[in-house]
């Protein structure tokens, strides 16, 4: 097609060299927009072209040294491929190719109302008098879990978390629903939204921060008060995630090639690291026995949790989390089978009691005796539903103590700081009080003989009362109190009257395997556990 001679006078001399149609000429000798890309197409390809001739007597000797290939920090691109200077590291191909890609004109899209790095309180979601506040609330109550000094003030804590939008995000997101009901009403569903979008964006970064292994922790221990639904962020993913990066990280270096000897010798920053990595094995292990799928973890690392207890910087909280690691790696071991080897599991938790007994005699041992009877719970429950055998009646009262234990432990020790406890105590009360809901539905003939029902109906029916009575309705005890509400009176509905008939039915909904919960494919839920009929016969 012959070229438009009515415009040929006005394009510009590239175009009219070529004999081409131009396109948005400048006018006056100025090349046109496509021009101008292609010039600068042109010294790119150059800049490139030269580099790689650079390269050519260097090739093979690019790529790091095995030794510190895994210890270096990833050196960030040039900001540009004509300001690289000979001798500089080569790029990485991919940020090459997108360096490339913004020299010759391509453009990410930017999302409207959003900055380069916003928070909270720069996107005007919390006002900065309102965060240092939050903040100051969150020091108080969680702050050891992520390590932070407790003597140190709200405004300086605040600045430092500002180094993350995520993690500021998260500790706002924790601290709102302790506040007031209307602000945790139309705050936290916000601040939920912009943590998840945030957390989205963070996690293809590499390496990470401590911030962000901060941030995990406290999205992963409180996934069912974040977002009022257990599960609500998939806490077995994240903290999952957390712990894959931390093997591209320098944060936990000292937990990785650290041993007992120099445990004692590390700094108390590089502890607190450790207490944020024992966290994270914590959460992760916990939602691994909850959810029943497998750890990312192995038992060397699990070992390593152990580093803290050899330095003098160890509280009573720190020694009795790492306490709670390896219980929950016995019962992470013990019920990842079809079928649970009961005497060998009943050895390794007499074994692990024995080693940790100390602590049943120090503040705050509820918790520790808890976990043992929660971990007696699950390896008998696991037992029940295997078919090999038939269910004894030694077995199925000794669920109905450990089920009535937990409860009315969590009833007796009750205390100011119960409403700030991590979301896996609350998972722990509620599976008891639906074990032993399943217990008197399925065997409530066999265990009249032995215990007095309306009384257990009476407790269950009251730690209801008592989950309803913690702090806000937005409050985590609230969400499972109703859990366990419809529970019963889906399973009893003639032992006592509930008055909490406003209960979601499809309680299903909130815990899938969390408590043993499971669904048919038409959608309705069934409440019957996967357990053998009572056979009478002698006990094992």
């Amino acid at each position: 097609m012959p070229p438009d001679r009515g415009r040929a006078s006005k394009a510009c001399a590239a175009c009219r060299k070529i004999k081409t149609r131009c396109y948005e000429s400048g006018g006056h000798g100025k090349a046109c927009l496509r021009c101008e890309r292609l010039t600068r197409l042109e010294r790119t390809v150059s800049a490139l072209v030269e580099r790689l001739d650079t390269a050519t007597g260097t090739v093979g000797r690019w790529a790091p040294n095995a030794d510190t290939a895994s210890t270096s920090p990833i050196q960030p691109p040039p900001a540009a491929v004509h300001e690289a200077q000979p001798g500089t590291p080569s790029a990485a191909p991919v940020f090459l190719i997108r360096d490339v890609a913004s020299e010759v004109g391509v453009r990410q899209p930017q999302v409207a109302g959003q900055s380069q790095n916003p928070d909270i309180i720069a996107r005007g979601l919390v006002p900065v008098q309102d965060a240092g506040a939050l903040i100051e609330l969150f020091q108080e109550h969680y702050g050891r879990w992520v390590s932070f000094n407790p003597g140190s003030s709200s405004e300086t804590i605040l600045v430092e978390v500002r180094k993350s939008p995520l993690l500021l995000c998260a500790c706002c997101l924790i601290a709102v629903r302790h506040t007031t009901q209307d602000s945790a009403s139309t705050l936290a569903p916000r601040l939920f939204q912009e943590a998840k979008t945030l957390l989205s964006t963070h996690l293809l970064d590499v390496p990470q921060s401590i911030e962000f292994f901060q941030a995990a922790v406290i999205l992963s221990m409180w996934s069912t008060t974040i977002g009022q639904t257990p599960l609500s962020v998939d806490s077995w993913l994240l903290s999952g995630f957390a712990l894959q990066h931390s093997l591209a990280s320098e944060v936990f270096a000292p937990v990785m090639r650290g041993s007992g000897d120099q445990a004692a010798s590390l700094s108390k920053s590089e502890l607190d690291r450790c207490c944020v990595w024992n966290h994270l094995c914590l959460v992760h292990l916990h939602y691994c026995v909850g959810t029943r799928r497998r750890a990312i973890l192995g038992r060397k690392q699990i070992e390593k949790c152990r580093q803290i207890l050899d330095s003098d910087h160890a509280t009573n909280f720190e020694t009795r989390m790492v306490a709670e690691v390896m219980l929950y790696w016995i019962i992470y071991e013990s019920c990842s089978t079809a079928q649970v080897d009961l005497p060998k599991t009943q050895a390794a938790l007499h074994e692990w009691r024995q080693e940790w007994k100390f602590l049943f005699d120090q503040p705050r041992s509820q918790f520790i005796q808890m976990g043992f009877h929660f971990a007696q719970l699950l390896v008998y429950d696991q037992a029940l539903k295997s078919r090999s055998a038939a269910v004894r009646e030694s077995r199925i009262t000794e669920m109905t103590r450990l089920s009535a234990a937990i409860i009315q432990l969590a009833l007796d020790t009750a205390d100011v700081r119960t409403r700030h406890l991590s979301d896996h105590i609350y998972h722990m009360i509620t599976f008891a009080a639906v074990t032993l809901c399943r217990l008197l539905h399925m065997y409530e003939n066999q265990l009249a003989s032995t215990h007095n029902i309306m009384e257990l109906d009476s407790l269950v029916l009251t730690l209801v009362t008592w989950l309803h009575s913690i702090g806000l309705p937005c409050h985590v005890a609230h969400t499972l109190g109703d859990v366990v509400a419809a529970f019963h009176e889906k399973l009893r509905p003639n032992a006592h009257p509930s008055p909490y008939d406003q209960a979601q039915d499809d309680i299903g909904l909130y815990f899938p395997e969390l408590l043993g919960i499971e669904t048919f494919d038409g959608g309705n839920f069934d409440f019957i556990p996967d357990w053998d009929p009572y056979i009478p016969g002698p006990a094992t």
